[in-house]
């Protein structure tokens, strides 16, 4: 069960692992736009960018983070989002390594995991929040009589 307190170390954990998908999140989504076309997918120049390898950095740090952040925040995270967090890395790994086909298939793939586990999280997130904030206002209400 996770440590529970003021909520602030919870809100903490949360916040830096939102964050931190969201970042590859948008990352993934502005190196897609490169691939609109139909045939841009065997365009070899547009991963040579300097845009595009800026966002893969930016990619590559927010998953450096969330993989840092985990071994904290299993104490802190809900089971649900360790859990969806683990299933996004090990997803995430098949893809880079095997799933995908090219550059925009690997792109695809990987948007619609990270959105996934953004979106998971963030409702995971409401409820653990909202429920350690209703616990505070009991204590709250408790300690005074």
């Amino acid at each position: 069960m996770p440590l529970k307190g003021n909520g602030l170390s919870e809100k903490k954990y949360y916040f830096e692992i939102l964050k931190n998908l969201g970042n590859w999140r948008d990352s993934l989504s502005d190196r897609k736009d490169y691939f609109q076309q139909p045939s841009s997918v065997y365009n070899e120049t547009y991963p040579q960018s300097t845009y595009y390898k800026k966002e893969g950095e930016k990619a590559a740090d927010a998953l450096s983070a969330i993989r840092e952040q985990m071994s904290v925040a299993r104490v802190f995270l809900s089971k649900k989002s360790i859990a969806i967090l683990e299933e996004l890395i090990n997803e995430h790994w098949y893809i880079s390594e095997h799933g995908a086909m090219n550059a925009a298939d690997y792109l695809d793939s990987t948007h619609d995991i990270v959105d996934k586990a953004y979106r998971s999280i963030v409702t995971d997130a409401s409820r653990d929040l909202k429920r350690s904030r209703y616990l505070n206002i009991v204590k709250q209400v408790l300690s005074k009589d």
